[in-house]
């Protein structure tokens, strides 16, 4: 939480999480006038893509799905390749199919919550998004963060992941992954590549607790629909397996156990809140809660 919130909450007494619901929403400075260019670049290639579609005369939301694919991703309807973790209430706003995602605003306060925004010699995190949806965060943080060399990304809905899917091959054929990337190293003070990979980004269908995180230095858990089980098992999953991991950010606080003996990782107990852009807070002005959690290596 930022000190301008903090300084608020002492001057009027309140807690600080009672001022930050109310403070406008804004990314961090860019550092020079390539990063503010990386960034409209992005808002281009990303903004319009990502956020209708056509369909006929009329225009619907790009991440709506079929009642079956729904029942599918909420793990109803019996479909193979889903277990019991992921099932649900009956409230249509809770189930694992309602979408949402952080906005191109709060992806670039998110990084920066994370520390993937902070110039060191050791630049080579890889990013994951476990629920990416149709793939945006994923992207960006690819095309924004030079200190990101792996961005990956899990979608359990077909639908969705096809759109982030020709998003990305979109971006690949026409060179804008390459061009975005080097300009970005440009703003950081790094010298660009004439032979920028833009093999950075991988994009996955299926199951988030059958995906390999063990490189994974951060992870975004889009957790909101998540049930109490999902969560469990995610946190147990993390413990045993993400042996690389610094930071995890989750939108439900973590259930942690007091201890777990397969553990290889330990999450820290003190996780810190922020409030960042989502689809569903953009037209207030608001931000969501977001619990940050840093992770250490057990010896």
């Amino acid at each position: 939480m930022n000190l301008a919130i903090r300084i608020a909450a002492a001057i009027l007494s309140v807690p600080p999480d009672a001022i930050a619901p109310m403070v406008p929403m804004m990314a961090p400075p860019p550092r020079n006038q390539l990063e503010f260019e990386v960034r409209s670049e992005v808002n281009s290639v990303l903004s319009g893509s990502c956020s209708l579609a056509k369909v006929e005369e009329d225009a619907a939301p790009l991440f709506a799905i079929s009642s079956e694919e729904a029942n599918y991703v909420d793990c109803k309807s019996g479909l193979p390749g889903v277990t019991d973790a992921y099932q649900n209430d009956d409230n249509d706003d809770n189930r694992a199919s309602t979408y949402g995602e952080i906005t191109l605003l709060g992806s670039r306060q998110l990084f920066h919550h994370m520390g993937l925004t902070s110039k060191s010699n050791e630049q080579d995190f890889h990013f994951y998004d476990l629920g990416s949806g149709g793939g945006r965060l994923v992207i960006q943080s690819y095309l924004e963060l030079p200190s990101v060399s792996k961005s990956v990304g899990i979608e359990l809905s077909p639908s969705r992941h096809k759109i982030a899917s020709q998003t990305y091959i979109n971006l690949q054929e026409s060179g804008q992954i390459k061009t975005i990337r080097n300009l970005s190293r440009r703003s950081w003070g790094i010298e660009p590549k004439e032979d920028a990979d833009d093999s950075g980004i991988d994009l996955y269908e299926g199951d988030l607790f059958k995906l390999d995180i063990s490189k994974a230095t951060h992870i975004y858990a889009s957790s909101l629909c998540f049930t109490e089980h999902m969560m469990e098992l995610l946190v147990d999953k993390i413990e045993r397996e993400a042996t690389s991991l610094q930071m995890i950010a989750s939108l439900r606080m973590l259930p942690l156990k007091e201890k777990n003996d397969d553990a290889k990782v330990t999450i820290g107990r003190h996780p810190w809140q922020e409030w960042i852009e989502m689809s569903w807070t953009k037209a207030r002005g608001e931000g969501c809660p977001v619990y940050l959690y840093s992770v250490e290596k057990l010896l």
